[in-house]
């Protein structure tokens, strides 16, 4: 059973694209009619062909409870328990829970996550939340609107545990494109994000973070191998942890089998520890904050037996070291995850950009090919043919542009048939001032009734490249229809509109903003990891 909270958001998104819901991929990777036990996953004298990197996260987001359920222990058992055990965790704070830490004088719980990472799980939990106030604004409105709240957020992090926060993170389903767009400003990884990039569905950079995906929608119904989630129901009984850790040894296999190069495995929210119950709809319900004093209008988080504690805490000390010992496992921070996969190249070479341009030349969609982004390779299209049409001669690389996706939509049939060379490259010549003005493609280009879209010029100069390159430059281009967004770009930004349809959000919010940015942002996914 699935019971984390972005659980109902799995089956959501999966159901409005046809693709396989989270439920249905753990289905499909079975379990071993073994228990398990404590034995290691990979016996001492197995052959250790690589290593699967893996980064372990807790989600610390209780600020309704009064210290005296406890809440506040349950976030330094589990940091001591894993610093104990030997490894290091990445805790994701919702700013108000870090200043509630502060406020009751909780340097004991605040010192045990020294040897870990810290990072944000939004700035607060509070209405209106990121899919509130994000409704109807403009990409730039909401980017500046969102930055400033995981700024501030990210600032309480550093205050708080006196150290830089070390990651941004989606809180329940309160995600967009514009709170990645924010991690990028911001230098900083994104923890639980949907956009994941072919061919592994992996660590992928979008909106120019770098995203650690949650649950991404894949093409021809991949499954979804980057992140598991133990669920923390699992914990509190013997039977139920026992069943539930073959399932995560047989993803661990799949991963390692299918040459996955990182996993982001979440252990446990803190708060269920000690509660039955997710808090959030005892004060939060329908896009409304419920003031302090109306708290238990809608009744009280069922507790967990004193009994059911220990068992739970018992668990996770027997997971911690079932983990560490299986010698095919690095355990990074998130802080290591980015120092580790967060370099970008500063240059497109010739043959990787004449590898691209034969590939889309003959394209009917927007590609997702590796290394770089359709923005990223159309801009350096654009580049490359410019200067050759001025030097006659082509370049050995171009410079590879940190470039975000239209703002707009392009439009989908081209009003302009065709053009001479020259009028391509001097669209390609608008194309780049655009860029230059405000870091994002241009939607469309031309007057009314000529206009064309950034998508036909992106098969347009590929097949411009190709022919300078195979010694036949061409005269004239001709347009034709093309997909205004990768194939991939409706069902993410459809994952990110179906999260106003939670129980939490205000029932009328218009979640268009949130699907049109996330589609068109999907102009920059690509893979941070070649296989």
């Amino acid at each position: 059973m699935l019971s984390g909270r972005r659980g109902f958001l799995r089956s959501l998104a999966a159901t409005a694209v046809g693709l396989p819901s989270g439920a249905a991929s753990l289905r499909a990777l079975g379990g071993r009619s073994d228990a398990g036990g404590d034995r290691p996953i990979t016996p001492s004298n197995a052959p250790l062909e690589r290593r699967l990197d893996v980064a372990l996260f807790f989600d610390v987001e209780d600020i309704y409870s009064p210290p005296e359920v406890g809440n506040d222990d349950s976030i330094k058992e589990l940091a001591t328990i894993l610093t104990e055990e030997g490894l290091r965790g990445n805790f994701l704070f919702i700013g108000d829970r870090a200043l509630t830490l502060q406020e009751r004088g909780r340097r004991d719980v605040i010192e045990s996550l020294a040897p870990h990472d810290v990072g944000l799980h939004t700035r607060s939990a509070r209405h209106p939340t990121g899919l509130e106030y994000l409704a109807g604004m403009k990409w730039d409105e909401g980017v500046a609107e969102d930055l400033k709240h995981q700024r501030e957020g990210a600032e309480i992090i550093r205050d708080v545990f006196g150290k830089p926060c070390a990651a941004l993170s989606g809180h329940n389903v309160y995600d967009s494109a514009h709170a990645l767009r924010a991690a990028a400003l911001l230098k900083l990884p994104y923890v639980y994000s949907y956009p994941a990039a072919p061919p592994l569905y992996n660590l992928s950079w979008y909106a120019g973070a770098l995203n650690l995906p949650y649950e991404s929608p894949t093409l021809d119904h991949q499954l979804f191998r980057a992140y598991f989630e133990f669920d923390d129901v699992n914990y509190h009984s013997d039977a139920a942890f026992q069943a539930r850790l073959p399932q995560l040894r047989e993803h661990i296999e799949l991963c390692l089998k299918e040459r996955q190069p990182f996993l982001t495995l979440f252990l446990f929210h803190p708060q269920r520890v000690r509660l039955v119950d997710f808090i959030d709809h005892f004060w939060s319900p329908n896009g409304v904050n419920l003031p302090p004093e109306q708290w238990g209008k809608f009744g009280q988080p069922r507790r967990r037996t004193p009994e059911e504690v220990k068992t739970a805490l018992a668990n996770f000390r027997r997971l911690a070291r079932w983990l560490r010992q299986d010698g095919r496992l690095n355990f990074l921070t998130v802080t290591q995850v980015a120092a580790k996969y967060g370099e970008q190249p500063a240059t497109i070479t010739h043959e990787e950009l004449l590898a691209a341009a034969q590939k889309m030349a003959a394209a009917e969609e927007i590609l997702h090919l590796p290394r770089f982004s359709p923005a990223e390779y159309v801009t350096g299209l654009a580049r490359a043919v410019i200067h050759y049409a001025d030097r006659g001669q082509e370049l050995s690389s171009v410079p590879r542009d940190n470039v975000l996706g239209p703002t707009a939509s392009p439009i989908s049939v081209p009003e302009l048939p065709g053009c001479s060379h020259a009028a391509l490259v001097e669209l390609a010549g608008h194309l780049l001032n655009h860029v230059r003005k405000t870091d994002s493609l241009p939607a469309t280009l031309g007057p009314p009734l000529e206009r064309v879209g950034v998508n036909h010029l992106y098969r347009a100069l590929a097949q411009s490249y190709a022919a300078i390159h195979s010694g036949s430059p061409l005269a004239e281009v001709r347009f034709r229809r093309m997909p205004s967004w990768p194939p991939l770009g409706s069902p993410i930004g459809i994952s990110y509109m179906r999260a106003v349809e939670g129980e939490l959000v205000a029932p009328d919010v218009d979640g268009n903003t949130l699907y049109r940015d996330g589609k068109l942002q999907t102009w920059t996914l690509k893979p941070a990891v070649i296989p």
